[in-house]
């Protein structure tokens, strides 16, 4: 799932962490420069941003499920539809199928099926309208990067696989969000290098740090992929990147776009509210006024506030960016989250 900016509006977007429930403190979902902006919890993947232009950018970050389409990534070639399952009715009509897959891509279908199973599991058991009739089949034209799998622009590593699958499984009883992140976060490996063409930020090699996919074509689906550089105080930015995130985007602009990224990890967040620039990290206890300005670890209550971990009492504070305060308790979000229900996988 990865982050999208484009100079010429809102593209919809796909990778990265997820957003806090309650809290909208660090920048995750849309605040965006120069666009409107998608919900944090819109189907597929991670939040859709708008980069104003060169020099300015939107605070964005990984949302849970937005919507997929990873920086302009074709589903022409996702495959061709899956083969028909078995009968059903209603939202589980055709449990069967290969999930719409072809070639390399194949190696997804265990774990097609058993998001597709969780879904159907989860939406019901947690009151959500599910339109999941054709999960299995439908799933490569819902999820662009299958297509970059298929083509061999991204691999998949087996053995964070294997931990996906596990999650999604587990997920079917336990219904959270969180866990099926965390294990299915590392499952695409990207092959394109610097100054290859790409077709989204996935399809890019990031084991030097992240890397975004730059399209300086409206419209274009052929991109390139560019190292993302790390921010100091007073540059420009286009958003803050947290400790342990992937922070891979596509970029929509031109040859001169801002790509620097305000690293968490360096001290630093992108004040989006200035002009979209990286500025130091506020102490707990200082007072602070911009998202993110208090770092992940604590939300900007007009002075920086320690935010409640897993299990923490909420009746008064806010969660960490990736729970929500649920009676009372910080708890991971529930599965049937953003577009879940309509065939959105969390990832892969």
């Amino acid at each position: 799932m990865t982050r999208q900016f484009g100079t010429w509006g809102l593209v919809f977007g796909a990778l990265a962490s997820s957003a806090c429930g309650s809290n909208s403190d660090a920048g995750r979902g849309m605040m965006s420069n120069g666009g409107g902006g998608a919900s944090s919890n819109g189907p597929s993947g991670g939040a859709a941003n708008v980069n104003g232009g060169a020099g300015s950018g939107s605070s964005g970050g990984a949302a849970r499920g937005g919507m997929s389409g990873n920086g302009g990534a074709s589903t022409n070639n996702a495959g061709t539809a899956g083969t028909a399952g078995t009968a059903g009715t209603s939202d589980h009509a055709g449990d069967g199928g290969d999930g719409g897959v072809s070639g390399a891509a194949q190696v997804l279908t265990p774990t097609i099926h058993a998001f597709c199973a969780a879904a159907r599991t989860c939406c019901a058991q947690q009151g959500q309208t599910a339109m999941l009739g054709d999960c299995e089949t439908m799933f490569a034209a819902h999820n662009a990067t299958v297509a970059s799998v298929a083509s061999g622009a991204i691999t998949v590593d087996s053995v964070a696989l294997g931990a996906c699958l596990a999650a999604y499984q587990h997920s079917a009883t336990a219904c959270e969000e969180n866990p099926v992140l965390s294990a299915c976060q590392n499952v695409y490996v990207g092959t394109r290098a610097e100054n290859e063409a790409c077709s989204n930020g996935q399809e890019c090699k990031r084991d030097q740090g992240p890397m975004t996919c730059l399209f300086t074509t409206q419209n274009g689906t052929s991109g390139t992929c560019k190292p993302v550089p790390h921010g100091k105080s007073g540059d420009g930015c286009v958003f803050s990147c947290g400790i342990g995130e992937d922070c891979s985007s596509s970029t929509y602009g031109d040859a001169n776009s801002t790509l620097a990224l305000c690293f968490e990890q360096d001290g630093l967040y992108c004040d989006n509210s200035d002009g979209s620039v990286c500025k130091p990290l506020l102490a707990l206890g200082a007072p602070c006024s911009g998202f993110g300005s208090c770092g992940t670890a604590n939300y900007c209550a007009t002075t920086c506030t320690h935010a409640g971990t897993l299990g923490e009492d909420c009746t008064s504070s806010e969660c960490l960016e990736s729970l929500e305060c649920t009676n009372g308790k910080c708890q991971s979000p529930p599965f049937s989250v953003g577009g879940v229900c309509m065939g959105y996988s969390l990832g892969p």
